[in-house]
């Protein structure tokens, strides 16, 4: 009786082992998920390969060139910031089976039509700030200055990214006013999405962890700023969590 119900029990032990570890099962899932997330961040990394060239080969250098070419090699932010969105949207919604990375580069693609506007005003405000660094960088209130422009111009181009994933208008004026809105009526929404992206820059400065996270961060977030946006009821919230 014993022996019994001992081999009853290590079979079913066994039966659950199997449907754990089988090609459908959780593990399998899980997997397939992770690597999900790490298309979506080497795509989006690759869509910055220009600015990540620019920073490798050149750097920051208060010359008229060095500050056009950074600026330059920012072009693409946009549109991959679009692109990311959308895909880490469906991410979320069917985890391993969203096929994101394909729905990365397409929607990059067409960011780049109609974001195009946005593109170019997101380098012009990086030259802008550029040069106010290089000409008054010495003065604390200008260091203030330009840190709390460039965050309130990635706030906004983030916005302007989630309102152009729900709306079938992509003109400039009505994104510009729909992430106007946005930020306007939940500021502690736009205060999380800065406060994300921090955080992950300060943890690529880890010694261990930083290098093998800049594989996964910018999927990472992406949901993030998804999460953030379904718990606080961002306006819009019904529309973006149906991505087509």
């Amino acid at each position: 009786m014993t022996v019994s119900h001992t081999s009853s029990r290590t079979a079913g032990v066994g039966a659950r082992m199997r449907a754990i570890l089988a090609l459908d099962g959780p593990v399998a899932g899980m997997a397939l998920t992770v690597f999900q997330y790490f298309v979506v961040s080497v795509s989006f990394l690759g869509c910055l390969g220009p600015a990540l060239a620019f920073a490798a080969l050149v750097g920051w250098q208060s010359t008229h060139l060095a500050i056009w070419l950074g600026a330059a090699s920012l072009l693409p932010l946009v549109p991959a910031t679009y692109a990311l969105l959308r895909s880490t949207r469906r991410l979320l919604a069917e985890r391993g089976e969203a096929r994101a990375g394909r729905l990365f580069w397409r929607s990059f693609a067409s960011g780049c039509r109609t974001l195009a506007w946005a593109a170019i005003a997101a380098s012009a405000v990086v030259l802008l700030l550029a040069y106010d660094f290089a000409l008054f960088g010495g003065s604390d209130a200008m260091l203030l200055f330009v840190a709390a422009s460039a965050a309130a111009s990635l706030a906004f181009f983030i916005a302007v990214s989630l309102a152009a994933e729900v709306r079938d208008e992509h003109g400039a004026v009505a994104l510009a006013t729909a992430a106007a809105k946005v930020i306007a009526r939940r500021p502690h929404i736009v205060l999380s999405w800065l406060l994300l992206t921090g955080l992950g820059i300060a943890a690529l400065a880890l010694p261990v962890v930083g290098p093998p996270l800049a594989l996964f961060l910018p999927a990472l977030l992406g949901v993030g700023i998804h999460i953030c946006n379904d718990a606080l009821r961002l306006p819009l919230i019904d529309e973006t969590r149906h991505t087509p």
